[in-house]
């Protein structure tokens, strides 16, 4: 029978080495021609190591925190070793297609935190409006209620305004995701108001059109374009927690080392949050508003939501995981 060490022993066995590692990876900022050359060949040395150490680690303590803070260091310092050329479109591919979705993956456990955040309140808000009418219609103005009330679909924006409001449709979702991601600077409290807020209005507005042609009309609304938006504010407050649990929780790290890693991690994120609230956007501009019938809509927000997270669960996995999988 195998023996597993035991976790800290597994630590003080390998803790000067990713400590050096991790110093390296610090002193390159990004640049490994920072670096002398002695040190480019031992940061190369060590990343081969601590990449067989992130193996173990896996295998025998998935679940505590130094596996991830493992898998941290050896994302920053596999940029480094890999690293080319800014302008090199092998390198920019690399980016889009291995760095970006594998940085998504790598955050999902605090996306999940951030769906919660934002759908629990939903749910909790829209089921006590529907007991108590009177308290969720006190969270709209009269005009904002009877604006939902009487919208049909193909009515929410006029033809000539559409070309007008996709980039402030944009703007306005990019301002929410931002604000959301950025909020993890506050250690998540600002994040965590921002979902939940967003998530009781939601709730409040469909409670208060329960029942309503209004209602029907609003969901019509949203099928083309609501679950690449919801998406996207989810990731973006999966960045923002990531970037709160580096300053509360960095580990072995300094509280800068940590927030600089979760940094880089976190804006990876936020480009591809960016890239679907534009196209979320257009749809929202130019597909929500019209005419078509209702599945056609949700065939639009089922293929783009899809190719979405199709994009981050499967692109850029190493080919032995796939074999594996």
């Amino acid at each position: 029978m195998r023996s597993v060490p035991s976790i800290d022993r597994f630590v003080e066995d390998r803790r000067a080495r990713w400590s050096r590692l991790a110093s390296l990876v610090a002193d390159a900022r990004g640049r490994v021609s920072r670096l002398s050359a002695d040190e480019v060949l031992e940061l190369g040395q060590l990343y081969r190591v601590a990449t067989s150490d992130l193996a173990i680690a896996r295998r025998d303590f998935a679940r505590d925190a130094v596996t991830e803070r493992l898998n941290d260091l050896v994302a920053a310092a596999h940029a480094l070793v890999y690293s080319e050329a800014p302008a090199s479109s092998r390198r920019l591919r690399r980016f889009v297609l291995v760095e970006v979705p594998a940085t998504v993956r790598a955050t999902l456990p605090y996306t999940g935190v951030a769906f919660a955040l934002l759908m629990i309140p939903a749910l909790v808000s829209y089921a006590g409006g529907i007991l108590a009418p009177d308290v969720a219609a006190a969270t709209l103005s009269e005009e904002a209620r009877e604006h939902l009330s009487q919208r049909r679909p193909g009515s929410e924006i006029p033809l000539e305004m559409r070309s007008v409001a996709g980039p402030l449709i944009i703007v306005n979702n990019v301002r929410v995701a931002v604000v959301a991601f950025a909020g993890g600077l506050t250690g998540g409290v600002l994040t965590a108001f921002v979902l939940v807020l967003n998530g009781a209005a939601l709730g409040a507005t469909f409670a208060v059109l329960h029942g309503s042609e209004g209602s029907g009309a609003l969901l019509e609304f949203v099928l083309g374009h609501g679950v690449l938006e919801l998406s996207a504010i989810f990731l973006a407050g999966g960045a923002g927690l990531r970037l709160a649990w580096a300053i509360l929780h960095p580990g072995e790290r300094t509280r800068r080392d940590a927030l600089r890693l979760a940094g880089e991690q976190a804006i990876r994120v936020i480009l591809l949050v960016v890239a679907a609230l534009a196209v979320a956007g257009v749809i929202e501009a130019f597909v929500s508003p019209t005419l078509l019938p209702p599945w056609a809509k949700l065939a639009v927000g089922v293929t783009t939501g899809g190719a979405l997270w199709s994009y981050v669960m499967f692109v850029g996995r190493p080919r032995a995981h796939r074999r594996t999988a």
